[in-house]
């Protein structure tokens, strides 16, 4: 992972001295994400529950937060970047009477940290539309939360709770468009994201990992993002 991160920042200052401007963006967006497997888990964990449970969420569209550092005018590019991402959504399945309450939950966070890569292919006055590439380091963390109330006759409950992560990557491809109010910038992407998502280990072991009727049970980012993104653009210092 240091290796990693040290190889994408040394990369992207190393071609900084082509570039003519830089900007700092924070992005705000939706994605929409595949989690068959994980879902297939939470239908298994009903399964193994006597009671009727309701499954009232299943990884549904969730909301998308990034932030990113950027090099204005890189070689043939129009723009380069290091970029962290941060993803979350979750499972729920719940049934409660008089007698008590059952829920039964799992909530998935996704971290990317990556380079993105933009260039465009139609710019006139303060429009410009183009295509975009993000590859990224991908790692997640799954928390699931078993939670029993018994209020009658007396009221108890249990809480047991279990989490497990995961390494992978992701890819996103797709199209961008800005409008540049000089030094603000405003970006509207839409794009697809592609993981290749790893095991997902027990915290603290990587000698088992997460697995129902011997398949193995992984995340799934895959999906459609939308997201707006405000940057502020810092003219670099030009030398007489």
């Amino acid at each position: 992972m240091k290796k990693q991160l040290i190889t994408i920042v040394f990369f992207v200052f190393s071609v900084s001295a082509f570039g003519q401007e830089w900007s700092f963006g924070a992005k705000l967006g939706m994605g929409s994400y595949n989690m068959l497997e994980l879902k297939n888990f939470q239908r298994f964990r009903v399964r193994q529950n006597d009671l009727p449970l309701k499954t009232t969420e299943s990884y549904p569209v969730s909301p998308v937060y990034s932030a990113e550092i950027a090099l204005g005018n890189v070689l043939h590019l129009d723009k380069i970047g290091i970029f962290y991402t941060f993803s979350s959504t979750g499972s729920r399945s719940t049934i409660s009477d008089y007698s008590g309450r059952i829920d039964l939950d799992a909530i998935v966070n996704g971290n990317q940290l990556g380079l993105s890569f933009l260039k465009n292919f139609y710019q006139q006055n303060r429009f410009s539309a183009g295509a975009y590439l993000e590859a990224s380091y991908l790692f997640s963390f799954l928390k699931g939360k078993d939670y029993f109330e018994i209020t009658i006759p007396a009221k108890v409950t249990v809480e047991e709770t279990y989490r497990f992560h995961s390494n992978g990557a992701g890819a996103e491809l797709g199209m961008a468009a800005a409008y540049r109010l000089s030094p603000i910038s405003f970006h509207l992407n839409l794009g697809y994201l592609h993981d290749f998502p790893g095991k997902l280990y027990p915290e603290g072991t990587k000698d088992r990992w997460l697995a129902i009727e011997n398949s193995e049970v992984r995340t799934a980012w895959s999906g459609f993002r939308m997201g707006l993104q405000v940057a502020y653009i810092f003219k670099s210092k030009t030398k007489n």
